[in-house]
Protein backbone atom coordinates (compact mmCIF):
# COMPACT_ATOMS: atom_id res chain seq x y z
CA UNK A 1 0.00 0.00 0.00
CA UNK A 2 1.29 3.51 -0.76
CA UNK A 3 1.89 6.22 1.83
CA UNK A 4 -1.08 8.16 0.45
CA UNK A 5 -3.36 5.11 0.70
CA UNK A 6 -2.27 4.47 4.29
CA UNK A 7 -2.90 8.09 5.24
CA UNK A 8 -6.35 7.98 3.61
CA UNK A 9 -7.26 4.75 5.39
CA UNK A 10 -6.25 6.26 8.74
CA UNK A 11 -8.28 9.40 8.00
CA UNK A 12 -11.20 7.10 7.21
CA UNK A 13 -10.68 5.41 10.59
CA UNK A 14 -10.78 8.87 12.24
CA UNK A 15 -13.99 9.72 10.37
CA UNK A 16 -15.58 6.43 11.37
CA UNK A 17 -14.71 7.18 15.01
CA UNK A 18 -16.46 10.58 14.74
CA UNK A 19 -19.44 8.90 13.09
CA UNK A 20 -19.69 6.24 15.83
CA UNK A 21 -19.57 8.92 18.53
CA UNK A 22 -22.16 11.12 16.81
CA UNK A 23 -24.49 8.14 16.29
CA UNK A 24 -23.74 6.89 19.81
CA UNK A 25 -23.07 3.37 18.56
CA UNK A 26 -20.19 2.58 20.89
CA UNK A 27 -20.54 -1.17 20.36
CA UNK A 28 -18.86 -0.51 16.98
CA UNK A 29 -15.65 0.84 18.56
CA UNK A 30 -13.91 -2.59 18.52
CA UNK A 31 -13.69 -2.22 14.73
CA UNK A 32 -11.39 0.80 15.29
CA UNK A 33 -9.66 0.40 18.65
CA UNK A 34 -7.47 -2.52 19.77
CA UNK A 35 -8.67 -4.39 22.88
CA UNK A 36 -5.50 -3.46 24.78
CA UNK A 37 -5.27 0.15 23.53
CA UNK A 38 -4.18 2.60 26.22
CA UNK A 39 -6.43 5.67 26.24
CA UNK A 40 -5.67 8.70 28.40
CA UNK A 41 -7.87 11.76 28.81
CA UNK A 42 -6.46 15.08 30.04
CA UNK A 43 -9.65 16.96 30.92
CA UNK A 44 -7.69 19.85 32.48
CA UNK A 45 -8.71 19.33 36.05
CA UNK A 46 -8.85 15.58 36.04
CA UNK A 47 -7.11 12.82 34.12
CA UNK A 48 -8.62 9.45 33.29
CA UNK A 49 -7.14 6.27 31.85
CA UNK A 50 -8.93 3.48 30.01
CA UNK A 51 -8.00 0.29 28.23
CA UNK A 52 -9.73 -0.74 25.04
CA UNK A 53 -12.93 0.15 23.23
CA UNK A 54 -15.44 -1.08 25.84
CA UNK A 55 -14.07 1.03 28.69
CA UNK A 56 -13.84 4.23 26.64
CA UNK A 57 -17.21 3.57 24.97
CA UNK A 58 -18.93 3.14 28.34
CA UNK A 59 -17.33 6.35 29.62
CA UNK A 60 -18.36 8.38 26.56
CA UNK A 61 -21.91 6.98 26.63
CA UNK A 62 -22.35 7.99 30.28
CA UNK A 63 -20.77 11.41 29.66
CA UNK A 64 -23.11 12.36 26.81
CA UNK A 65 -26.31 10.96 28.34
CA UNK A 66 -27.53 14.47 29.41
CA UNK A 67 -27.45 15.68 25.80
CA UNK A 68 -30.35 15.38 23.39
CA UNK A 69 -28.05 16.58 20.61
CA UNK A 70 -24.42 15.52 20.29
CA UNK A 71 -22.14 15.77 17.29
CA UNK A 72 -18.41 14.99 17.07
CA UNK A 73 -16.66 17.13 14.45
CA UNK A 74 -13.18 16.67 13.02
CA UNK A 75 -11.60 20.08 12.46
CA UNK A 76 -8.28 18.93 11.02
CA UNK A 77 -5.92 15.98 11.18
CA UNK A 78 -2.33 15.10 10.38
CA UNK A 79 -1.06 11.56 9.88
CA UNK A 80 2.56 10.36 9.82
CA UNK A 81 3.06 6.77 8.64
CA UNK A 82 6.42 5.23 9.54
CA UNK A 83 8.72 3.84 6.84
CA UNK A 84 7.65 0.24 7.48
CA UNK A 85 3.99 1.05 6.81
CA UNK A 86 3.10 -0.92 9.95
CA UNK A 87 2.70 1.92 12.49
CA UNK A 88 1.67 5.56 12.34
CA UNK A 89 0.95 8.52 14.57
CA UNK A 90 -1.57 11.28 14.18
CA UNK A 91 -2.95 14.49 15.54
CA UNK A 92 -6.69 15.17 15.29
CA UNK A 93 -8.26 18.54 16.15
CA UNK A 94 -11.92 18.18 17.06
CA UNK A 95 -14.97 19.76 18.62
CA UNK A 96 -18.26 18.55 20.04
CA UNK A 97 -21.54 20.39 19.64
CA UNK A 98 -23.93 19.59 22.50
CA UNK A 99 -27.39 20.52 23.72
CA UNK A 100 -28.44 19.77 27.30
CA UNK A 101 -31.85 18.12 27.35
CA UNK A 102 -33.02 19.53 30.71
CA UNK A 103 -31.79 23.13 30.46
CA UNK A 104 -31.81 23.78 26.73
CA UNK A 105 -28.24 25.06 27.04
CA UNK A 106 -25.84 24.67 24.12
CA UNK A 107 -22.12 24.12 24.59
CA UNK A 108 -19.10 23.43 22.44
CA UNK A 109 -15.86 21.81 23.45
CA UNK A 110 -12.58 21.79 21.56
CA UNK A 111 -9.95 19.10 21.94
CA UNK A 112 -6.91 17.42 20.52
CA UNK A 113 -6.17 13.72 20.07
CA UNK A 114 -2.65 12.32 19.75
CA UNK A 115 -2.98 8.83 18.37
CA UNK A 116 -0.83 5.82 17.66
CA UNK A 117 -2.02 3.45 14.94
CA UNK A 118 -0.99 -0.05 13.96
CA UNK A 119 -1.68 -1.97 10.77
CA UNK A 120 -3.29 -5.30 11.71
CA UNK A 121 -3.71 -7.63 8.74
CA UNK A 122 -4.18 -4.69 6.37
CA UNK A 123 -6.55 -2.74 8.66
CA UNK A 124 -5.45 0.34 10.58
CA UNK A 125 -6.44 0.36 14.26
CA UNK A 126 -5.97 2.79 17.15
CA UNK A 127 -3.33 1.29 19.45
CA UNK A 128 -3.00 4.24 21.85
CA UNK A 129 -4.73 7.58 22.28
CA UNK A 130 -4.10 10.69 24.34
CA UNK A 131 -6.80 13.36 24.49
CA UNK A 132 -6.35 16.93 25.69
CA UNK A 133 -9.17 19.42 26.33
CA UNK A 134 -8.38 22.78 24.72
CA UNK A 135 -11.49 24.91 25.37
CA UNK A 136 -15.08 24.77 26.59
CA UNK A 137 -17.69 27.29 25.59
CA UNK A 138 -21.01 27.59 27.37
CA UNK A 139 -23.19 29.58 25.00
CA UNK A 140 -25.76 30.51 27.65
CA UNK A 141 -23.13 31.95 29.99
CA UNK A 142 -21.10 33.62 27.24
CA UNK A 143 -17.83 32.39 28.73
CA UNK A 144 -14.96 30.34 27.44
CA UNK A 145 -12.32 28.33 29.27
CA UNK A 146 -9.09 28.08 27.24
CA UNK A 147 -6.03 25.87 27.75
CA UNK A 148 -2.52 25.96 26.29
CA UNK A 149 -1.36 23.40 23.74
CA UNK A 150 -0.04 20.39 25.72
CA UNK A 151 3.72 20.39 26.07
CA UNK A 152 5.67 17.55 24.49
CA UNK A 153 3.18 16.81 21.71
CA UNK A 154 4.27 19.10 18.86
CA UNK A 155 6.36 16.51 17.00
CA UNK A 156 4.33 13.45 15.98
CA UNK A 157 7.50 11.35 15.86
CA UNK A 158 8.08 11.85 19.60
CA UNK A 159 4.62 10.93 20.86
CA UNK A 160 4.83 7.98 23.17
CA UNK A 161 2.26 5.37 24.05
CA UNK A 162 -0.16 6.69 26.70
CA UNK A 163 0.92 3.91 29.06
CA UNK A 164 4.32 5.53 29.43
Amino acid sequence: MSLFEDQQRIRDLQSRYADICSRQKFDELPTLILPDASISLDLRGRSLDFTGPKEIGDFIAASIEPFDFFQFLIRNSVVDVDESGETASGRLWMSELRHVRETGQWSTIFGLYHDQYVNVDGEWMISARQYHSLARISHALDDCVLFDFPEGFHDLKTIEDASG
